[in-house]
């Protein structure tokens, strides 16, 4: 299962569980952060995924069991980039089919900017219905 996490993400997954990995890269995902050998009650790794489970970790990353270490969390959006993109490009095909949407509306929906939908409907052009809205030039 933890497959699908990337990078050390799933190294934290192996320990504290795949829920928790979650947790972290929500709260620190894009940055680097300091693992200390063992984290204060104050810390944000206790707060987030529990005592226990900061301990492990904490003890985990320490330098010769008494130093604490940085380490650089990567994004997680819940998949591999080409996953993201695809569920991306199939909510814009399905919102596209509708003719009753501007490409402003699409994008608000799908979550993309005006110029993605653009570049979606002139990629696809021919394999959706013809714009009814615009006449023929030729």
């Amino acid at each position: 299962m933890t497959e699908k996490l990337p990078g050390v993400l799933a190294e934290i997954a192996d320990l504290v569980g795949e829920a928790n990995a979650i947790l972290i890269a929500a709260h620190a995902g894009g940055t680097r952060v300091y693992f200390p050998a063992r984290a204060d009650d104050n810390h944000w790794l206790v707060s987030c995924i529990g005592r226990h489970n900061a301990d492990i970790l904490c003890s985990h990353f320490a330098v010769d069991g008494r130093r604490g270490q940085r380490v650089d969390i990567p994004l997680y959006v819940g998949g591999t980039y080409r996953q993201v993109m695809r569920a991306i490009h199939e909510r814009m095909h399905k919102l596209d089919r509708d003719d009753n949407l501007s490409s402003a509306e699409i994008a608000r929906q799908a979550g993309v900017t005006q110029r993605s939908v653009h570049r979606y409907r002139a990629r696809h052009r021919g394999q959706t219905k013809p714009n009814r809205k615009q006449g023929k030039l030729l």
